[in-house]
Parts: C-alpha cells; structure tokens; sequence
C-alpha cells in the first residue's frame, strides 16, 4: 500500500533553490581560465595536497557555466573564495577581498552576472564561527591590542585562544561581543551587493542560536539573507533558524542500501520519514551525497559506475534538493581529503563522458518536472532490496523503481507502464532486475519550461 511521506510544496520565495540541483566548487580545483600568478603552481592533474595549489579561478569557473546550465544545475555553492593562505581558504584573511589567486572582483561580478543571466544563482561559503591566524584583528591581539583581544577568546591574559577544531591557525571569533555582530553583518552587505543569492554557513552549531538570530535581524533587508543553508552532520536541532541544512544522512543511507546492503528498502524509506519530520519544509532539505569533507561517492562504491549512478541518480528524486560536488557527475575518484579534491579534468574520458551522458537525462528533468521540486513523495512499496517511489504535483508524476540486490526481486505493484531503464535491464512483469534503475512519468504534464 503507498504511504505518503512527504505533502506536496507550495510555490513561494524560495522556488530558485528548490527547482533544481544545487553544484558546489572547490574552486583551486574546477577550471582554470586566464591564470597570470607568480605562486607556483601545481600543475593541472596532478595529485592534491594539503598544501598545494592548482590555480583554479573565477574565470574558469565562469567558462564552464554553459556546461553547468546545459546539465541542469540551478545554483552554485562556492567553497570559501575571500583573501586567505590554504587552498581550502577556510583560514579567512580578508573577509572583504577575493583571493588574488581566485581573480578579481570584477572577475566575481562577472561570474555572478552571468550565471543570473543563465538562471543560476551564486551561493558563498560563510565562515563565521572563526577566521585565520593571519586575519589583521588576529594579529593585533596576540601583540596585545585589548579591543582587537576581545574580538576573539583568549584565556585571561594569557597568549592561548580558543579555536576551531583544535587548529591553531583557525582562531575562533567571540560571538559575544557586538563587534563581532557587526563585522559579519557588513561582510554579508558588502557582498549581497554582487548579486549573490544565499549563504552557506560553515560550522554554525558551534554559535549559538542567539548569535544567528541577532545577524538575521542586523541583515534581514538583503537578498542573500533570505536563504541560509547550514552545514550539518549528525545534529539538526540548532538549524531551526535556517532554510535549509547539509543533509548527510541521505549520503550514508543511500551508500547503505545501494552499496553496502547494510539497510535494505524498508529501512531506507524509514529514514527517508525520519529525517523528512525534523524539518518544516523537506522540500528545502539539500541532500549531499558527496562534498569536499568526504571520500569520492565512486570510491564509496568501490568503483562500480553503476552503483555510483544508481545513488546519484535516486538523490534526484528524494524529497529536497540534490547536491552534487564538482566531478561527482562523471565519476571523478578520490578518497579521503585531500584526495576528495582532486582537480576537475580538462577533457573527459570515453567513461566519464558515458557516465555523464547517463546521468544527465536525470539531472535535467529536475529542472523541467514540478513533481520533482514541489511533489508529494510517496512510498509505492518496499520490499527487501527494492523500492518504488512516487513523486506527484498535479498533472506531473514519475514512478522511480530501484533494485539494489543481487536477484531478481518480484513486487505486487502493476508495473505495466512505460517504465525506461536507465541503469539496468528493463523490467519484465512485475520482476525487477537485480542492481537496476527505471523510471516511468513525466511525458503529458503542463510544466512550464526552466
């Protein structure tokens, strides 16, 4: 018997993040365009460090944007690109300068322009919670100017300070002291001035609630305040002040129940509920199944492209909003950071561009199909390794089946419709074949186009 889990959405403000899959950078690592630096650089291809740099940019990224639009991606989430020494710039310098590696501000304007023009929107990284050790205010202190030690939380008047992670060179601000407030309001305002369409806040459990809904009152006018997306892993109780939230869960369950077969589909669609309840809208959770803190999604399935599409591909249709990290579209490989960034490939090979031009079909009806970003989600059946979902929004619907296991598994639900395979073979009767994917739908509805 279907068992809704999730209500249909209504269309409101936040319809530009919904309507399609959302596609972070790592921008020392995505292209690279017009690069004049006298850094020395790494050269394109070769394997990431810690502490190398590639010279990905601004301009790189702006010239991959028709291939980016042509895939279906909606909005963009750039890892942090302010002034700063590593390459994950996670250790802010200047909150109020781009990278000189990354391009100019210009170069920033552009990128933004552009991508508007195409319909996708710029999302930045927000680091809040600390900054780096060679920030100005930072340096300050440690020479003991008093107003810049109050910005941070040094132990009395000792030189030791709290930081993020235990990592001395990312010391952690004081989000007690209306300053603080007050810097991070005007580097929001200086950059919602671009055109930037939402934030992504790094670490944000590690503030207080307080904190968070002081900052959205001091910046409620701006546009890019309307949409915050709050990292998060294991915990979601501190993001009530949030749009949306990194939902991680979907990445281990999903690897679980493709890959692993430590869950099976009962207990996928349980999670699916679960999770789905802890927030108000799950039209707006963003579902990651890969990103820069963890290991490649084909390296979590061991190298099996069909795995690796079987979980991206069942990502488009959950509830929310798909998340896709650079190069996780063509099957990109890498373990653990630093590996996980390794650089985007100039040309693709005969397999990458095989792997993408499967899982393109999929990526593109995201933006095409109104079941997919407002429908109802419903179970149709799950039974042992095999699902059948259903997403619904008035005259648009697609049936999604997926047999992750090792035989052949018999349903009770009529699947006579015009079911395609897109990983797999086709379905015979009501027998799914093992390690497949078919989906069903979406060819008479009245959805306006993207």
């Amino acid at each position: 018997m279907s068992q809704e889990i999730v209500q249909s959405a209504n269309p409101d403000r936040l319809d530009w993040f919904r309507k399609g899959t959302l596609y972070q950078i790592f921008p020392d690592r995505f292209a690279r365009q017009n690069q004049d630096s006298e850094r020395g650089l790494t050269p394109w291809g070769s394997a990431p460090s810690r502490e190398n740099f590639f010279g990905g940019n601004l301009n790189g990224i702006s010239s991959q944007l028709s291939y980016l639009q042509r895939i279906g991606i909606a909005n963009l989430y750039l890892n942090p690109i302010f002034s700063a020494p590593s390459n994950h710039r996670y250790d802010t310098q200047d909150y109020f300068k781009i990278d000189p590696l990354l391009g100019s501000e210009e170069d920033f304007t552009n990128l933004v322009s552009t991508s508007n023009d195409l319909g996708v929107s710029v999302l930045l990284d927000g680091v809040f919670n600390h900054v780096g050790d060679k920030f100005e205010n930072f340096l300050r202190a440690q020479v003991g100017v008093a107003s810049d030690r109050e910005l941070f939380n040094f132990v009395r008047n000792s030189t030791v300070y709290q930081t993020c992670g235990g990592a001395d060179f990312l010391p952690k601000l004081n989000h007690e002291n209306p300053q603080v407030l007050e810097m991070i309001a005007q580097v929001m305002s200086y950059w919602d001035q671009y055109g930037i369409r939402g934030w992504r806040l790094d670490v944000p459990w590690k503030v207080t609630p307080e904190f968070w809904q002081q900052l959205r009152l001091s910046v409620r006018d701006l546009i890019s305040s309307q949409f915050w997306l709050a990292e998060a892993w294991q915990q979601w109780g501190f993001a009530s002040e949030f749009e949306s939230v990194t939902n991680y869960f979907a990445r281990t369950r999903l690897i679980d129940f493709v890959v692993r077969h430590d869950a099976d589909a009962e207990d996928l669609a349980i999670d699916i509920e679960q999770w789905c309840r802890l927030r108000s809208d799950p039209s707006l959770i963003t579902n990651f199944v890969g990103s820069h803190d963890t290991a490649r999604l084909i390296n979590e399935c061991r190298g099996s492209h069909r795995d690796a599409l079987i979980v991206l591909i069942l990502n488009q249709f959950l509830p929310g909003v798909p998340a896709l990290y650079y190069g996780d579209e063509i099957g990109l490989e890498g373990g653990n950071d630093p590996d996980c960034r390794r650089t985007f490939p100039q040309k693709f090979t005969s397999q990458q561009n095989h792997f993408l031009a499967t899982f393109e079909q999929i990526l593109t009806l995201r933006r095409k199909h109104r079941c997919l970003s407002h429908g109802n989600f419903s179970i149709v059946e799950s039974i042992n390794r095999t699902i059948i979902i259903k997403r619904e929004y008035e005259d648009c619907a697609f049936n999604i089946v997926v047999n992750a296991g090792d035989r052949v598994q018999l349903v009770s639900t009529n699947l006579s419709g015009n079911f395609q395979s897109i990983v797999g073979e086709q379905v015979s009767g009501n027998s799914v074949p093992s390690h497949s994917l078919l989906i069903e739908g979406g060819m008479k509805c009245s959805c306006p186009k993207p």
